[in-house]
């Protein structure tokens, strides 16, 4: 019989345990900064209705680019990204929330693309948005990035410092009025500007020729990536009023202690969607990831949904993209991940076991994570060399004696050492010795 393939499909993540216990351990320092800012995890629907997901008709060019199915007469679809299922979700739910609404949202996202390096088919996303009804400060969204910073920062051990860049719709919106151009040009220049950055400066002057054919409102658009919006001032009223909104900006986010941030209006992002203010992390030691966390204001995302005006800012951090990516290139130092287990317990006989479950139970009740061995027929030798290999710290030996006289025996792994010890006392041994390596805060924390 041929054996079936254990490789998972191209595009779908696999990480093996201590890989797994620093994304793990990570996701939740990021989530407790989340949680202590206010914001309420969620946990929405991984598939909703085709016409939620998108409002193209055409299901064979959408089927291209996310996970589809039918059943009966319904089409479904696996979420691509967080936000169009919360604005279905607040939508569904106005008389329920209280707003401003902080909502959080950390779960795997499914797009049909091509996979390549750093882009799954399959990834985990952290999502966090703030929506109003009707209004909604440009102070949220100075909050938004200040959280999405702490986050950041909270595992700053593992990725580096961070650089966020600030962009603005509404001044491009300004400067396209101020140059009189038509719809179609608008569009065809902002995703030019979007792919700036891959195409480098010949390509995007090139680019700008095609679309505008007049070589003076080209160097206007090409001198704010050099001079940014300094040459712009006093030229109209909307643009005056986006460089007043940004600079403010930047004030409010500097008093809310965010240092790392600088404008850049080259940051295009979500032309679906995004109307305001847009802004892009990038790891500073890491920039081959691309970016980090992303997202923005939108004037009316729920409006598909609702007669309300729902207004909101959110931001989405590529979770996958950063840990799955640095994890498979060994670019994480996993040695405090590589040990999870304190004490293995050796049963010696079947008879033992209940002894064994005791201690055990007392174990993991005071915090200390404890493995037993329940293979009892297997000889020592077996058995220690299992506690060696799941790098356990002490073994504990349980064998006839030990029970006829309520000890254990404890030997430290690392030294060679060992020694029996009461029952009763054995968890207050081990939280002794765990504190004097260090390991103690560690236990509790994890726990």
């Amino acid at each position: 019989m041929d054996l079936k393939p254990t490789k998972p499909l191209s595009g779908f993540i696999e990480l093996l345990p201590a890989q797994q216990r620093c994304f793990d351990y990570c996701a939740a320092k990021m989530l407790n900064v989340l949680r202590l800012a206010g914001f309420s995890l969620l946990d929405l629907p991984a598939i909703e209705r085709a016409e939620v997901l998108t409002d193209k008709d055409n299901w064979d060019e959408i089927e291209t680019q996310m996970f589809l199915f039918q059943k009966g007469d319904t089409k479904m679809g696996l979420r691509y990204d967080g936000t169009v299922g919360l604005s279905r979700y607040v939508a569904g739910h106005l008389n329920d929330l209280v707003f401003p609404l902080r909502a959080s949202q950390f779960s795997k996202r499914y797009r049909g693309e091509r996979a390549q390096k750093g882009r799954y088919r399959e990834f985990y996303q952290m999502d966090l948005d703030i929506m109003g009804i009707n209004s909604l400060s440009t102070n949220y969204d100075a909050e938004i990035i200040s959280v999405i910073n702490d986050a950041l920062n909270s595992v700053g051990e593992f990725i580096g410092p961070n650089v966020v860049h600030v962009g603005s719709r509404p001044f491009w919106d300004a400067l396209f009025d101020y140059l009189e151009l038509n719809e179609k040009q608008k569009k065809d220049i902002f995703v030019l500007i979007d792919k700036k950055d891959k195409m480098g400066d010949e390509d995007f002057a090139l680019g700008l020729q095609d679309f505008l054919g007049d070589s003076a409102k080209e160097n206007v658009i090409k001198s704010v990536f050099v001079d940014g919006y300094k040459n712009l001032v006093n030229k109209s009223e909307k643009l005056d009023a986006a460089i007043a909104e940004l600079t403010d900006f930047m004030s409010v986010l500097d008093g809310m202690g965010v240092k790392n941030a600088k404008i850049d209006l080259s940051i295009a992002r979500g032309l679906a969607y995004y109307t305001g203010l847009v802004f892009e992390f990038k790891l500073t030691n890491h920039p081959e990831l691309g970016t980090a966390a992303g997202g923005g204001r939108y004037a009316d995302l729920a409006g598909k949904f609702s007669k309300t005006k729902i207004i909101g800012v959110g931001a989405a951090i590529g979770f996958s993209r950063i840990f799955a990516s640095m994890l498979e290139n060994n670019q994480i130092d996993l040695t405090m991940f590589s040990n999870p287990v304190d004490v293995a317990v050796l049963v010696m006989g079947n008879n033992n076991v209940a002894y064994a479950s005791c201690v055990v139970n007392d174990l993991r009740n005071a915090g200390i994570a404890t493995v037993s061995y329940l293979d009892t027929d297997k000889k020592f030798k077996n058995q220690i060399e299992y506690a060696n290999k799941i790098g356990a710290r002490f073994s504990i030996i349980i064998g006839d004696d030990e029970v006829a006289n309520n000890l254990v025996a404890l030997k430290n792994m690392a030294a060679g050492n060992q020694e029996n010890v009461s029952v009763t006392s054995i968890a207050n041994k081990l939280e002794q010795y765990l504190d004097s390596l260090g390991l103690i805060d560690r236990i509790r924390k994890k726990g």
